[in-house]
């Protein structure tokens, strides 16, 4: 997830398009949360940063929680999980006829596919 996060951040930061991608909601506030940090503190970090070895090392000197558990939670999140406030946008994002049990990384992989073609 965090190397997704810092593409949106630096086109964020570069002024370009980032669409429909987000930072601060979603699969990204719980990554936020285990850094103790805001959408623009992250952006930040990344400005600040030359490389993603950089954000990184950055991001664990705040590290809030254990990263493998992180890890592990963010895996593991289903089109279930997806939290009521953001049930409609993601519906219409990536559509409603999705299985409950379908992982939600498998659902933004096949969206990048689409959208980017087979190298995202």
């Amino acid at each position: 997830m965090l190397p997704r996060m810092i593409d949106i951040a630096r086109a964020m930061l570069l002024g370009g398009e980032v669409g429909d991608y987000q930072i601060g909601r979603g699969v990204s506030r719980p990554v936020l949360a285990t850094f103790a940090l805001t959408t623009s503190q992250f952006v930040e970090i990344v400005r600040d940063a030359t490389t993603d070895r950089e954000v990184a090392k950055r991001l664990l000197s705040n590290t809030k929680g254990p990263l493998k558990a992180l890890d592990r939670r963010l895996r593991s999140l289903t089109v279930a999980d997806v939290p009521e406030e953001l049930r409609v946008e993601f519906h219409q994002l990536y559509g409603r006829d999705l299985p409950l049990d379908r992982l939600v990384f498998d659902v933004l992989e096949a969206d990048d596919a689409q959208k980017f073609g087979a190298q995202a």
